[in-house]
């Protein structure tokens, strides 16, 4: 049960202690952003929660089993974090309301003028483990009795077991939905950097790396999201083991080639939950800075 309310807890908590730390170095947003970013990131973010946290009240019996929708749930396992993500970058490249503009710019911006290395560099490694993973499970995958690439065989001499693994079949929607949610993000990053600077140039920069970075934010966390459901079910696939009885008597057992890997890929998979929904977490509570706050604080006294 633990297992399974980890990554929860251990996102929301890491989410919440990062705004903590960095809270005072971000700049403040214009309202329709921070609008769009509490609503998009808060949203993305209560959609995980709950789904995590359903499975775990049915589980634990707060929800009864047999009420449970387990084939919606198992249906969009692998795709929900994409699609959420997809449709929170969108929102948050959504063109903020500037003042006045400050005059001819001839500089050419791009979608990468205001993103730092960092998250780039990121995103593409998350893509990077994303795509390594999805292509190391289908060459391990076999075709099933309709023909789809979603099992995997655990042979034992005259005997054999079939599991499912994360194949080809299960793999083409989510690798879709990757590739639209990169399109995504490299639109909204554009659409922040295009319109023209205000008056004031500095403040402005500043808003706009910290909307570029929470788009690079919402996109590597939905990378990492659906890695944490890949890995989770490749452990699960890494798990299974064959007993195969002899006529002497004696039981003989096997297991599959990555057995091994099972307590690695478990862990990876909390890792890389925890750190995608902190990475959501993080930036719903970007909306508003420090400043803001204070600035708010003599008005209300």
């Amino acid at each position: 049960m633990w297992y399974l309310l980890a990554p929860t807890v251990l996102g929301i908590a890491g989410g919440v202690l990062l705004r903590l730390l960095r809270g005072a170095h971000l700049p403040s947003l214009d309202r329709r952003s921070a609008a769009l970013t509490a609503a998009a990131a808060g949203a993305s973010s209560l959609a995980m929660v709950v789904y995590s946290l359903s499975a775990v009240f049915a589980v634990s019996g707060v929800i009864p089993l047999y009420a449970f929708p387990w084939d919606a749930y198992v249906a969009v396992r692998y795709l929900l974090p994409l699609l959420v993500g997809i449709l929170a970058v969108l929102a948050l490249g959504i063109p903020a309301r500037n003042g006045s503009v400050s005059g001819a710019q001839l500089t050419r911006r791009t979608w990468t003028s205001f993103l730092g290395r960092s998250w780039i560099l990121a995103l593409l490694l998350a893509l990077g483990v994303v795509v390594a993973v999805t292509v190391a499970a289908g060459l391990a995958s076999q075709r099933d009795d309709a023909g789809h690439f979603t099992r995997y065989v655990v042979e034992l001499g005259p005997g054999s077991m079939a599991t499912t693994i994360y194949g080809w079949h299960l793999s083409v929607g989510p690798l879709v939905a990757v590739g639209v949610l990169l399109v995504a993000t490299v639109v909204a990053l554009a659409g922040i950097a295009r319109p023209p600077h205000p008056e004031d140039l500095e403040a402005d920069i500043a808003r706009r790396r910290l909307r570029s970075a929470n788009v690079a934010r919402i996109a590597t966390g939905a990378l990492l999201l659906h890695l944490a459901t890949v890995l989770r079910s490749v452990a699960r696939t890494a798990g299974a083991t064959l007993m195969v009885g002899a006529e002497s008597g004696e039981q003989f057992r096997s297991g599959t080639s990555f057995a091994a890997l099972a307590p690695v890929l478990q862990g990876a998979a909390l890792l890389t939950g925890a750190i995608g929904l902190a990475l959501w977490i993080l930036t719903a509570l970007s909306c508003r800075s420090r400043h803001d706050q204070t600035a708010r604080q003599p008005a209300s006294a």
